[in-house]
């Protein structure tokens, strides 16, 4: 297999730097072990049937692999031979047919309003402006972590009363995120020091873009600072979108750079729910809770929320 032939061809299809890491990985995986149960390294993809995917889907089940990770090998399998298939290597695309694992998914769990602010706190008493910059991001502008490290200085506009992301998500498209006030002066603190200069907004200490990976791994040690548990960057998305769905900020359409017509918001359980609308209630003072929401509730997250989490 001509692997950079295949890269070449996923990039066509407007995959993303991590989808094509991940597809070769996976392809790989079954590469060694496809050479180890046939006991030679001459693989030819025209050799290559259902059967043997099964084979390897058993394998990967029997070696502890988890749904999530089988799945993704077997939808990497499947683009490898629609590949072959389109460039004469193989008659047939074998993975095709392979049913995937079920998987059991479990709504994730929401980042609390006091976990939020024990977390800002943890960030903010190490005075560290591009840190502060990028968890106030992904908290209030709900970005995923791959969009917010593939900022540059060009995507970012910032005026006194309003501020806009150009963001590059999913399926290589591009979507305006508005930057609330919180966030516009979390970047002005960190631009003071980072320099307009074009580029990556977002910069390592080497000065070269800074990756998810360090992000991830910055979350985590906040996290833990913080002594907060299962804190991630996505977690931090995602109550950031409950956030403002519940105040008002936002509303439930695509725009918010999710894969359907649902909102991030539609994964939250009711209880998660109830606590932020309570949080809003207690924090907004003087104005009717009912009447903030009263501009959503025809929709389908709003519609879930019982009436007695409004009492």
């Amino acid at each position: 297999m001509n692997a950079d032939a295949f890269k070449s061809y996923l990039r066509q299809k407007d995959a993303s730097d991590d989808t094509i890491n991940a597809y070769l990985n996976d392809v790989k995986k079954f590469s060694r072990w496809y050479s180890a149960t046939i006991g030679t390294d001459d693989v030819s993809l025209a050799g290559i049937g259902a059967l043997d995917i099964a084979e390897f889907k058993r394998y990967l089940q029997n070696v502890g692999q988890k749904p999530a990770t089988i799945n993704r090998a077997l939808a990497s399998l499947a683009k490898l031979f629609a590949w072959a298939v389109e460039t004469g290597q193989a008659a047939s695309n074998p993975a095709s047919g392979i049913k995937p694992v079920q998987e059991v998914r479990s709504a994730p769990k929401a980042l609390g309003r006091l976990e939020q602010l024990a977390l800002m706190r943890a960030v903010q008493a190490r005075k560290k402006p591009r840190d502060v910059a990028i968890v106030t991001l992904l908290i209030h502008a709900g970005l995923r972590v791959s969009e917010c490290c593939g900022l540059d200085m060009a995507d970012v506009v910032i005026r006194d009363r309003s501020g806009v992301a150009r963001v590059l998500g999913k399926g290589n498209k591009y979507r305006d995120v508005p930057i609330n006030a919180t966030a516009r002066s979390a970047l002005r603190d960190w631009l003071d020091i980072r320099g307009d200069a074009p580029g990556p907004l977002f910069t390592s200490q080497k000065k070269g873009r800074i990756s998810t990976r360090a992000v991830e791994h910055m979350v985590e040690n906040y996290s833990r600072i913080a002594k907060l548990e299962g804190v991630t960057p996505h977690s931090l998305r995602h109550y950031g979108a409950s956030y403002k769905m519940v105040s008002g900020d936002s509303k439930p359409t695509k725009s918010e750079g999710c894969p359907s017509i649902h909102s991030p918001f539609d994964h939250y359980r009711p209880s998660e729910t109830r606590k932020s609308i309570r949080f809003l209630s207690s924090d907004q003072s003087g104005s009717s809770l009912v009447g903030r929401m009263s501009t959503y509730a025809a929709s389908s997250a709003f519609r879930r929320v019982s009436v007695s989490a409004l009492a």
